[in-house]
């Protein structure tokens, strides 16, 4: 609304353009990481298919061209942990998933598991 009040009229307020600097680039990340970043991954028959919707971009990757895979486990709290799946292809495309936004990710670490499992990095 601020940035329609500056565009509009010609004596705006000081604290509008506040707002707007402010606003402005917190709305823009929140956008970039909300919805340009958004993806939806299909795993089987040998493939990981990574599609963004936003960008109408999709990459298909045989499960030869993925170089390492690892899971990652924080501890968070007495009997809490964060889990997170980091994927690398031979392209050198990385992917990232955290097991609370993805609702399939155990079937996930358990597909890769069973179908990549040379490929896995053990972390000491």
């Amino acid at each position: 609304m601020n940035l329609l009040v500056i565009w509009r009229q010609q004596l705006v307020a000081w604290y509008n353009y506040a707002v707007v600097v402010v606003l402005l680039p917190i709305g823009l990340f929140v956008f970039y990481k909300i919805f340009v970043r958004y993806k939806i991954l299909k795993l089987g028959n040998n493939q990981i298919e990574i599609i963004y919707p936003f960008l109408k971009k999709r990459k298909s990757y045989s499960l030869a061209q993925l170089d390492q895979w690892v899971e990652n486990k924080v501890k968070t709290g007495k009997n809490s942990e964060y889990r997170e799946l980091q994927i690398k292809f031979t392209d050198g495309h990385k992917i990232s998933i955290g097991h609370k936004e993805h609702t399939e990710y155990p079937h996930m670490v358990q597909y890769l598991s069973q179908k990549a499992p040379k490929k896995k990095i053990a972390l000491s």
